[in-house]
């Protein structure tokens, strides 16, 4: 659940050192800008921008007030330290001279935002500096931004609760026609008041997580998660830009895992399962995004005390993340598999997915109101681009993940209904579904570093491994399901 950014500038920096850097003006002394000693002027200091990123030159005037030549060099004000830019020119004794360099504003959620840049002269006897200001305005590009978001980004998401409702409608209606035992062990009464009667322990734990009253308790937590994503949202841009970018997110975010587990809970046509099962390991991942996050971020912050930050984040992603993760989302599997219902492979292929589109739900509104919102990606078209990425290849990623430990708890219920054996199947499966999550991370940040440092368009790996992993389960599952159809019709 963390960014690629930080992953990504750590590598870049351990393969290269950037060019702009290579030119250094030598160790400037701290006290160069308080002097300000430099006869510096800049042509125009205020900029009004209507899109992102923005290219303006700035024409910087300097006088060499020396007996000496004058090398120039431009600085800006970031992360609270000065940062070498570049080598502008060269001043002789006494004169003045004008240096163009382009820079590219980029819109960072603020409607005024002031730059600071600092101009350092390096002669035979010494260093001289001074400063000056940039006054970037933004709220044409706010308004813009408001009315696209306002237009299609509502309309959009009006569109994708439409549709989500009528297949909803549909699955409930189709759930409600079918029978599941002779029994009628599964209808209302049942939902809030499973049979426990002669039920083994395991089963009745297994019970209380497609329960309805468990289920409160699951959004309560995914809630809290929820108001942390909108007050991300709302943290450092305009709040009606904020509370589009939380709500059309939202949408965008549940909208596929609703349909993909709608299509694996249809596939299963043989011996489909209630659809309570469905939903409450849907909301089960929901819970397990909750504590995947809080355990994530503290990790994160414990590595950064004795890493930098690079390191830390990549550590996380690649060997924490998905150990947390699959482990939140596995244990869920773990105790539905006391239930008797849980008999086989399918079954373990379905439930695991269902616990990976719940927690793809909360991870994809987080990172399309935070990591990945308008504001960080540059504008509405990256947006909708990482909206269509993550809703399909890493919503199905999160499923196929977790569908390993589910295949494995449910190759082994298959053969014999011992407990034991479950708790078998889920050491074997977990390791599996860790080992794929890793191995996406991983992918991602090698594509990044293809995208940015060799200009690759697209990512690569990534969405190369979640196809083919996806290609096998669906191979895998149409496989079951024919074994399915023949016992059906040998009964």
């Amino acid at each position: 659940m963390k960014g690629k950014t930080a992953v990504l500038l750590a590598i870049l920096l351990l393969l290269c050192v950037p060019p702009a850097l290579a030119q250094t003006a030598g160790d400037v002394p701290s006290t160069v800008f308080q002097d300000r000693g430099l006869n510096v002027s800049v042509g125009q200091s205020s900029f009004t921008f209507n899109q992102t990123p923005a290219n303006e030159t700035l024409s910087i005037m300097v006088a060499n007030p020396t007996s000496s030549p004058m090398d120039v060099y431009l600085e800006v004000y970031q992360d609270e330290q000065w940062n070498m830019v570049e080598k502008l020119g060269s001043l002789a004794a006494g004169k003045s001279g004008t240096f163009d360099y382009p820079v590219n504003f980029t819109y960072s959620g603020k409607s005024q935002e002031v730059d600071q840049f600092g101009v350092v002269g390096r002669t035979y006897s010494g260093y001289l500096g001074n400063v000056f200001s940039v006054t970037e305005d933004w709220s044409m590009y706010e308004d813009a931004l408001k009315s696209s978001l306002s237009f299609f980004g509502v309309i959009s998401a009006a569109v994708l609760i439409v549709i989500l409702i009528v297949l909803v409608t549909g699955a409930m209606s189709i759930a409600q026609r079918e029978r599941h035992g002779p029994d009628k062990e599964y209808n209302l009464r049942t939902l809030f008041f499973p049979i426990t009667k002669m039920r083994p322990v395991a089963e009745r734990i297994a019970d209380i997580i497609i329960n309805p009253f468990f289920w409160v308790i699951e959004m309560a937590l995914g809630a809290l998660l929820v108001l942390l994503i909108l007050w991300f949202s709302l943290h450092d841009i305009r709040p009606d830009i904020g509370w589009l970018v939380f709500i059309v997110g939202g949408v965008a975010a549940i909208f596929m895992p609703v349909i993909f587990l709608i299509i694996g809970w249809l596939a299963d046509y043989y011996e489909r399962e209630p659809l309570r099962f469905i939903v409450g390991l849907f909301m089960w991942g929901v819970m397990a995004t909750f504590f995947a996050f809080f355990i994530n971020t503290t990790i994160s912050l414990i590595a950064g005390l004795v890493l930098s930050a690079g390191a830390a984040d990549l550590v996380v992603a690649v060997l924490v993340a998905p150990v947390v993760e699959e482990t939140a989302k596995g244990t869920g599997l773990l105790i539905l598999s006391g239930h008797h219902d849980f008999d086989n492979v399918f079954d373990g292929i379905i439930f695991g997915f269902s616990i990976g589109m719940g927690f793809a739900f909360i991870e994809n509104w987080l990172y399309f109101a935070t990591n990945a919102s308008p504001v960080v990606v540059g504008g509405l078209v990256a947006w909708a681009y990482n909206i269509l990425y993550r809703s399909f290849l890493c919503s199905l990623a999160h499923g196929c993940f977790t569908a390993a430990t589910g295949v494995a708890i449910g190759y082994f219920k298959s053969r014999t209904k011992s407990t034991g054996f479950a708790v078998a199947g889920f050491s074997m499966g977990l390791p599996i579904a860790i080992l794929l999550h890793g191995t996406f991370n991983l992918t991602a940040v090698f594509d990044s570093i293809m995208q940015t440092a060799f200009g690759v368009p697209v990512p690569v790996f990534d969405p190369l491994l979640t196809i083919v992993v996806t290609g096998i389960y669906i191979i895998l599952g149409a496989y079951l399901q024919l074994q399915m159809k023949d016992k059906a019709q040998n009964r």
